[in-house]
């Protein structure tokens, strides 16, 4: 798929086909997409956590109230960032970066994703449930599986939000 047309083609998809499963070998290709994303200082301070398991994922659909497809997608990739690690706070911005590589990557291999914000207000509770270090927040997750939906392609290229030298 070229570079324009997944940018311009992705969407969040929310209904996958039941009982897929991605294959461990794509998941990781994915997670190494997000690893090509920039980091302030080439800190990297991204980690990865995939989830395949079904009880694990029942758990996150029950604890995360707009994760109601994770169980059917299949697998989720846990987006975290280690403190540890980061350059001046920069850690949620990198991350962030890296998740749109992952959906990309993701698309491009057929796969639909939906991205689940959990950084600030859901941490805790999913820090506990992923057994996650002090140190690393889970910033979100992303949903990966095969869609069985389709949306439409807006346009969405608007010139009045586009300033140039001036506001």
């Amino acid at each position: 798929m070229e570079l324009f047309e997944a940018i311009k083609t992705r969407r969040s998809i929310r209904q996958y086909e039941d009982g897929f499963v991605v294959p461990f070998e794509d998941l990781k290709k994915i997670i190494e997409a997000g690893m090509y994303a920039p980091s302030a200082m080439r800190k990297m301070p991204w980690e990865f956590l995939i989830i395949t398991d079904q009880i694990m994922l029942d758990k996150i659909e029950k604890t995360h109230k707009y994760a109601s497809f994770a169980t059917s997608a299949g697998a989720m990739i846990a987006i975290c960032v280690d403190k540890e690690k980061e350059h001046s706070g920069m850690g949620v911005i990198d991350v962030s970066l890296a998740s749109q590589n992952i959906m990309l990557a993701a698309h491009a291999m057929g796969y639909g994703t939906c991205y689940c914000g959990v950084y600030p207000e859901r941490h805790e509770e999913f820090a506990d449930l992923l057994q996650m270090p002090p140190h690393v927040d889970l910033i979100g997750l992303i949903a990966i599986g095969k869609p069985i939906e389709t949306k439409p392609i807006p346009e969405r290229y608007d010139e009045l939000k586009v300033h140039i030298n001036r506001w």
